[in-house]
């Protein structure tokens, strides 16, 4: 008995847990050393750095002090500490070094796609373009029944091409992204679509992580950072939601923080992009979260730390449970004028519109991809 279905899944889906490939070791182990690499890296290796400066900013700060009140030489800092400052100031000086290079390492790349290709994580991910799904039909409309058939398919190949100065706004963020990570940054369905992806600037602060970033062609997501690639014309991936909209998960809930996130229509308008909604169903049952004390978890994003306590996998916390149907559907474009100086009142309209796009999104799909067909879009 399969659990957290889509309420539209048919014996013709594909199960990837029935894959031959996923049955021996290598391809279970293969599955999962990806996910098992880049979360904890994301999750461990920032409580590790954390920690890390904490304790040699208090060694630092007790030596400066003793020095001060005995009116001699500081204590000699412990060696891990002076290691510590060593090693950053070496890996902060060759980044500052090279700052201008944009450290990409596309091999990488095509590996981490290959392997989430040949071994999928999920029990099904998938991706459809709405505007491109409606072209094929010979009415021009997506139906329930065609909608399931996209699933069943699945053979659609890499087709948005690049420069095309597009905006996909990801929804929702979840715990980390799941529909972000594997249905968009390595999906073959975006391969040709050369997109640069952002992600928060808290997360370009630790080492190795910066790097392994850099590879996959992220930056970050300070405004300065996102004018430079947009005057390219470069499509453009990001998650509108942020550490708020993580927040706010709660396992079978679909929670979207849109409402005071106006600063990417602005710049889609500033620069003439189309900006594509993208709603993943399936995110929402990738981890369990705790759920209570949401306004203090909430005050915590301020400071750029995530108020999510959560686990996945009963092996590996950090890992999200693989019994899910990831779908992620892209919908048709919302066709932005180009406005070097929008108002408040363009900005406002153009952010009104985009709401009614990803709800009539959502609202569409939600009775073929979602597990709940009655479920309703929570706007934050």
């Amino acid at each position: 008995m399969l659990r957290n279905v889509a309420c539209g899944r048919t014996s013709a889906w594909p199960n990837n847990d029935m894959r031959p490939e996923l049955q021996t070791f290598d391809g279970r182990l293969l599955c999962c050393v990806f996910l098992w690499l880049l979360y904890g890296l994301w999750v461990v290796g920032s409580l590790f750095f954390m920690g890390l400066w904490l304790v040699s900013g208090f060694c630092v700060t007790s030596a400066v002090l003793n020095a001060v009140s005995n009116d001699n030489w500081p204590t000699p800092l412990p060696f891990a500490v002076q290691l510590n400052i060593l090693a950053m100031a070496l890996y902060e000086g060759y980044h500052f070094v090279t700052r201008d290079s944009q450290h990409t390492w596309p091999f990488m790349r095509r590996i981490v796609r290959y392997v989430c290709h040949h071994f999928p994580y999920f029990r099904l991910n998938v991706v459809m373009f709405e505007e491109q799904e409606e072209n094929d039909q010979k009415d021009g409309h997506l139906g329930a029944k065609a909608a399931i058939a996209v699933v069943e398919e699945n053979k659609r190949p890499p087709c948005f091409e690049s420069d095309k100065h597009a905006l996909f706004a990801f929804h929702p963020h979840g715990v980390l992204s799941c529909g972000f990570s594997i249905n968009g940054v390595h999906h073959l369905a975006f391969e040709r679509a050369a997109c640069r992806w952002i992600s928060a600037k808290a997360l370009f602060l630790f080492p190795i992580m910066r790097d392994v970033l850099h590879w996959m062609e992220f930056s970050n997501s300070t405004k300065e950072s996102m004018q430079r690639i947009m005057r390219t014309g470069q499509n453009l991936c990001l998650l509108p939601g942020g550490i708020e909209e993580a927040t706010l998960y709660q396992r079978g809930r679909h929670r979207v923080y849109i409402k005071k996130r106006f600063g990417f229509i602005k710049l889609a308008l500033q620069h003439g992009y189309d900006i594509y909604p993208v709603y993943t169903f399936g995110e929402e049952y990738t981890y369990h979260a705790f759920t209570h004390l949401q306004w203090l978890r909430c005050q915590l994003n301020r400071f750029w730390v995530p108020g999510v306590i959560f686990f996945g996998n009963r092996l590996c916390f950090y890992l999200p449970r693989s019994d899910v149907d990831l779908i992620t559907v892209v919908g048709k474009p919302l066709r932005l004028p180009h406005v070097e100086t929008p108002s408040r009142e363009v900005v406002k309209e153009y952010h009104d519109k985009y709401i009614e796009a990803l709800q009539s999104l959502f609202d569409s799909y939600k009775g073929v991809y979602a597990v709940d067909p009655d479920a309703k879009l929570e706007l934050f």
